[in-house]
């Protein structure tokens, strides 16, 4: 089992880890000083899937999504179902170990067979791929929260850095541009759905719910503030030339003259948390191999899978550049290729199966919903401010913010050509959202740990 604070870090790690070292230098190369905004329509398809989660958990509890792909569809529809999502997982896998190994071998490592680069995770991947699921959710717990310091301690530490002035006049570019930087980052977003695999070790749909929504607005919430930063310091055209924007960006700090290769200490944390994104999603492969071959003991296929990922790998990808536009390009297609449409068609099956059923799930629902009431009323009890409010006001308070955010994006964009003082203030109203709603997220987790500690 793995709580909520647990399974949100790892939300938030499978949402950062990949957006850190790529697509960065392409957003600001598409929409230049307005990239800072592409993130917001990815949160509207996390949230779309973490509500999937939530649902087709409270139907079937105690199964991952595989399991419950071929009780819904079958054995034929349910094997061809999961066939379609362990081919995306083996593709992020394959990109992730590639993209590790050669920003070493670009920046770091230069003289390092490349052969060896990418064995060295494949044998990480091994070590883990012999354990469970809460073996990394552990370490990810211990990585992740300095991964989370570092990045919000960049605007302190880069602050002689900062000018204000390389991000103004705020929403001016077309708007084509910002769509189309838009649509990229839902391929990030959409590396999330490997959570699926996940499912069968929580049984409360709210927490499903909340613990993803949270932690992937965490991770892009983070990556928002990265590229803002990348913006104000190094300006919107000079990091589109750049591989890694962000390890530029880092490389511009300097504490004091004796300290400045703080570069290095930062590569020491997110090396970590991008080996812990890897391993989770390899887990999840994994999990996904064995329920199509009907074998709930999956460390038995470990190093099979894991060397043929080498090989995999090493014959991908002839250099640098082929791997960040298969990284950049391919990721929105392979997601909105398929997701979209399991999570429909998961949908009707389960409509389909309630429909011959009878009313025994909405009977339990209702209970469900019952308890959860009772324990919102005893939370209420606590004197503090944050606890005035439900888990249902702090969920659509945040669905609220995230509206707030969109419309405002859309009036900047629709009249800053006119006006500057429009997308500025826009500009300065999307950011409290962003923020806001970080924290908004964070109360649904807290609200439902009171509410399990009350019953």
């Amino acid at each position: 089992m793995i709580n909520q604070r647990q399974l949100s870090w790892l939300a938030s790690s499978v949402i950062t880890s990949g957006g850190i070292l790529t697509l960065q230098n392409v957003l600001i190369r598409v929409s230049q000083m307005d990239a800072w905004y592409s993130y917001l329509p990815s949160i509207f398809y996390v949230f779309g899937v973490a509500s999937f989660f939530g649902y087709i958990t409270k139907h079937y509890p105690q199964k991952h999504i595989f399991e419950i792909s071929q009780e819904l569809l079958g054995r034929f529809g349910g094997a061809i179902v999961n066939l379609i999502m362990l081919f995306h997982f083996w593709q992020i896998v394959m990109r992730d170990i590639s993209s590790v190994s050669r920003f070493s071998t670009t920046l770091l490592l230069h003289n390092t067979p490349l052969e060896i680069l990418t064995l060295l995770p494949c044998l990480l991947l091994i070590y883990f791929g012999k354990s469970s699921v809460e073996v990394i959710a552990r370490v990810n717990d211990l990585f992740y929260p300095l991964f989370v310091i570092t990045i919000l301690s960049m605007p302190l530490l880069l602050s002689n850095e900062y000018y204000f002035q390389l991000v103004t006049p705020a929403m001016t570019m077309p708007v084509q541009h910002v769509a189309a930087s838009s649509l990229l980052t839902i391929g990030s977003a959409g590396d999330i759905f490997i959570l699926g695999a996940f499912l069968h070790m929580m049984s409360n749909p709210n927490q499903v719910r909340a613990s993803i929504r949270h932690g992937s607005l965490l991770g892009i919430f983070l990556l928002t503030i990265a590229i803002f930063s990348v913006l104000v310091v190094l300006g919107p055209r000079m990091p589109g030339n750049f591989l890694y924007p962000v390890y530029n960006l880092v490389q511009m700090i300097h504490v004091t003259d004796f300290l400045d290769r703080v570069d290095l200490i930062i590569l020491m944390i997110w090396y970590p948390t991008v080996a812990c994104k890897m391993i989770a999603i390899y887990m999840a492969l994994l999990i996904g191999i064995s329920a199509i071959l009907d074998k709930r003991n999956y460390p038995t296929i470990n190093k099979p899978v894991a060397l043929f990922m080498v090989m995999a790998t090493l014959l991908s990808f002839k250099n640098t550049t082929d791997l960040l536009a298969f990284s950049n390009y391919s990721a929105p297609v392979f997601a909105l290729a398929y997701q979209p449409l399991v999570m429909a068609i998961l949908l009707i099956a389960v409509a389909r199966k309630k429909r011959k059923t009878g009313n025994q799930t909405v009977a339990q629902d209702s209970s469900f919903d019952g308890q959860s009431s009772s324990g919102v009323k005893a939370s209420q009890k606590i004197g503090k401010l944050s606890q005035k409010l439900s888990y249902k006001h702090w969920l659509w308070g945040g669905n609220a913010l995230i509206l707030l955010a969109t419309l405002c994006l859309m009036v900047g964009l629709m009249f800053s050509k006119y006006h500057p003082g429009i997308g500025t203030v826009c500009a300065i109203i999307f950011a409290i959202c962003m923020l806001l709603t970080s924290l908004t997220t964070y109360m649904e987790v807290s609200q439902l740990k009171q509410l399990e500690a009350g019953k």
